[in-house]
């Protein structure tokens, strides 16, 4: 892959990227990630990647994504090693049908978000890795004909169960264990069909403690020398025993100065010693998850208490240079109206280095403002479900944001092109758009009422710009 010309059109269109990525590879629907990559849920089971388990958000197969045995059974680290799943009869099918230019079942997310001008997990790790100098033609090359490819790991995702400190509006018991006590009480009460469906929990599914496997551990140590990124996340990853284990065995084996780790973290649990450990790595990517501000943040990732998110923001702010730091967001139905103001809050507090890091291409990580995705389950708080005139209020609310970076930050590439910045909030509000889910607004209103009642929580108050959606 030609690195000037990608580094050249990173600055432009989508369509140039899915060209330059299909005149290299041959193939319209090439990911690089199935050729380096394994990755986990909280419950131990293989899945493609994170984007790829949300690809059946909508029809309701939460199963799409998950890497499956013979028998359809997901394959699942607990009884299952990781070179066992990295060649299996499912993961060389997916490297086939991307080599054939055909999209894989699992995949359909990436394409959907594309089709909306919105950079994919598929364009962005792919030109991450091009850019870190994979070479993409060779690991084609390299792929034999029923799929399989050398059993050689540099990309690890990892779920490592799911305890967490806090339990988000929008998870469920699958991704933390304080859900687990509210699931059980609010379960039985909710009428929903497909509440019903998509909070579904089974206990069992976490008995097998497959993150404490010795057998699991061993194979990933092994892959330590031709590891480069591990990516991290929740439950909260800052307060699992493994985690930092495996930190303390990189350092220990002397790769830590070739690694980069990444993190998706509430932050609440930031110690001294983690930042010690991250002193010692190539460069540490440390996402933020967090939503808006202050007590709209506190009921979307209850019970976060704000000024001590605050406070850990300052101090990665002061971290040395290897150690990056993000703020990310889950665009949904809650914080949409808010996030022109939470943007301008960003900006406004003069942080040194949150999403102000310059990538590979000489371009601030999200323009400079915050980093964001889509909430695709639970599907009722999707932005989706908003009303036709809510979101036409969305969209005046973006549109006064835009002229507010124009008056105070008139040299912010944010405003440009480039689509890791504003772009990226048109393609959002475009996906918005397209789609009329208002039929949701029953389950948002029996969810959200049921889940105050649990917390003592008050929508209404909270959030009174939405309050006649209740």
């Amino acid at each position: 892959m030609n690195k000037v010309f990608w580094m050249k059109h990173e600055n432009s269109e989508l369509a140039s990227w899915q060209e330059q990525l299909e005149q290299v590879t041959g193939s319209a629907s090439f990911c690089v990630i199935p050729w380096l990559h394994l990755a986990t849920r909280p419950n131990g089971d293989a899945r493609i990647c994170c984007v790829a388990n949300a690809s059946g958000s909508y029809s309701g197969d939460y199963g799409v994504g998950l890497v499956k045995k013979e028998d359809g059974e997901p394959s699942n680290f607990g009884s299952e090693l990781p070179s066992q799943v990295f060649n299996s009869e499912y993961m060389r099918s997916v490297r086939k049908l991307m080599i054939e230019g055909k999209v894989p079942s699992s995949c359909t997310k990436c394409f959907d978000e594309e089709s909306k001008g919105i950079v994919s997990k598929r364009i962005w790790e792919t030109g991450a890795w091009h850019l870190d100098n994979v070479d993409v033609p060779k690991l084609i090359e390299d792929t034999k004909e029923d799929g399989s490819v050398p059993y050689k790991l540099q990309y690890l995702d990892l779920r490592l169960g799911h305890t967490c400190n806090l339990k988000c509006i929008m998870c469920s018991p699958h991704d933390s264990s304080m859900w687990v006590a509210d699931h059980k009480k609010v379960f039985p009460i909710f009428k929903s069909p497909l509440i019903k469906k998509q909070m579904g929990w089974d206990a069992a599914e976490f008995n097998n403690k497959w993150h404490e496997n010795p057998a699991f551990w061993e194979e990933i140590y092994e892959q330590i020398p031709n590891l480069k990124q591990v990516y991290f996340a929740g439950g909260e990853p800052l307060i699992i025993k493994e985690h930092k284990r495996f930190l303390e065995e990189i350092v220990r084996r002397g790769y830590a100065s070739q690694m980069h780790l990444r993190y998706n973290t509430n932050v609440l649990m930031l110690e001294e010693s983690i930042i010690e450990l991250w002193k010692q790595f190539k460069v540490v990517k440390v996402g933020v998850s967090l939503d808006a501000l202050d007590d709209r943040n506190h009921y979307i990732r209850y019970p976060a208490d704000w000024d001590t998110i605050v406070k850990n923001l300052h101090r990665l702010d002061n971290t040395p240079d290897n150690i990056h730091v993000t703020i990310a967001l889950a665009a949904q139905i809650l914080n949409i109206k808010h996030i022109p103001d939470f943007i301008k809050w960003k900006m406004s507090s003069n942080f040194k280095k949150i999403n102000r890091q310059i990538n590979a291409s000489g371009y601030m990580q999200g323009g400079g403002l915050i980093g964001v995705h889509l909430l695709w389950l639970p599907s009722w708080l999707s932005v989706r479900a908003l009303p036709k005139e809510d979101k036409l209020e969305v969209r005046e609310k973006f549109n006064e944001l835009k002229t507010w970076l124009e008056t105070n930050y008139s040299d912010s590439e944010s405003l440009g092109i480039n689509p890791w910045g504003w772009k990226r909030w048109e393609g959002i509000l475009d996906w918005m758009d397209e789609e009329d889910d208002t039929h949701l607004l029953p389950d948002f209103r029996e969810y959200i009422i049921t889940m105050d009642k649990q917390r003592g929580t008050d929508f209404k108050s909270t959030f009174p710009e939405l309050a006649h959606l209740i």
